[in-house]
């Protein structure tokens, strides 16, 4: 964990000032809902994780999300089965990345502009769904997934958690992923080592769009209601939440022990200006400004690092 030692330090840094402003910051209560919070953002951005290792972008997460949450819960206001629907809904995400896996892969398009394109391209489908308006009152069996609990433990941190682990050891225990880290690094050195790096991008992308459809489906089952902009409030910190945590967007750097670190971080200053009772308003800025000094302060514990290791 030497590596995320400066986002470590943020998060204490960050604790013991809410704690000053407001003492029920370290409250059971609070604490609990902190981290059903970060849950859900880090649903939405594990696999974010693995295409920023390769050296891309994926900027489709935010509106594949709200698609998949909103065809989840149409599914099912008609008459579907949970399980069907949920699986249906999945398949979104993972056709959404595959697509974006083309385009960056085999038509070589700069990830960045092709996966805008795809956040357009769902977002339009996800109002064209709703028509417009707003399913709620969905089934209790699904929202548990969003406001249950197994023991004391909340199943969306339950679930982020199982997620976690699996694309840990995914990408810091395989072939496939230390080819990730590999492609990222030097790509032009991993093909002449005959890494299969459409391969690898697919499957990063495929990944990226599946945890996306996860994080729709458990926000909504949250919310008890699907919208078409139900993730709209996320906007980029889903990225910023990979990038706080170290994940270098040049690729090779970082990983998604990282992005749970990320995570917390971005959630605990909102939570923090939730409490003090902040203006709506300012809350972007605010969070605007220490993204971009908690980005500074990773790219220069970076820059330290190579200067040292060199």
């Amino acid at each position: 964990m030497k590596k995320y030692r400066y986002v470590l330090a943020g998060i204490i840094a960050l604790s013991i000032i809410a704690t000053a402003i407001e003492p029920s910051f370290l409250s059971v209560a609070n604490l609990t809902n902190v981290l059903r919070q970060s849950s859900v953002l880090l649903l939405l951005c594990l696999g974010l994780t693995g295409v920023v290792l390769t050296g891309n972008i994926d900027l489709s997460v935010g509106s594949v999300a709200a698609l998949t949450g909103c065809v989840c819960a149409k599914l099912m206001i008609s008459g579907h089965p949970i399980p069907l629907s949920i699986l249906c809904s999945l398949s979104i995400g993972i056709l959404a990345g595959a697509f974006n896996g083309f385009l960056v892969g085999i038509l070589e398009l700069p990830s960045f502009v092709s996966t805008y394109g795809v956040n357009m391209v769902a977002s339009g489908l996800a109002l064209i769904v709703m028509k417009g308006g707003i399913i709620y009152d969905l089934p209790p069996a699904f929202t548990v997934l969003g406001i249950g609990y197994l023991g004391r433990i909340p199943v969306p941190i339950i679930l982020s958690m199982i997620l976690f682990f699996f694309l840990f050891l995914l990408w810091n225990h395989t072939t496939f992923g230390r080819n990730v880290y590999m492609i990222g690094k030097n790509k032009a050195a991993a093909v002449y080592s005959g890494v299969d790096h459409l391969s690898i991008l697919f499957r990063s992308f495929i990944l990226s769009g599946l945890t996306a459809s996860i994080g729709g489906i458990v926000m909504t089952a949250r919310l008890n209601a699907a919208d078409a902009g139900m993730c709209d409030a996320y906007g980029l910190q889903i990225v910023a939440a990979v990038v706080v945590g170290g994940t270098s967007l040049l690729g090779g750097e970082g990983g998604v022990a990282g992005t749970v670190l990320g995570a917390i971080i971005l959630t605990i200053i909102t939570n923090i200006m939730n409490m003090t009772g902040v203006a709506s308003a300012w809350q972007n800025f605010v969070l605007g400004i220490i993204i971009i000094l908690l980005v500074f302060v990773n790219r220069w514990s970076l820059d330290r690092k190579n200067r040292n290791a060199g």
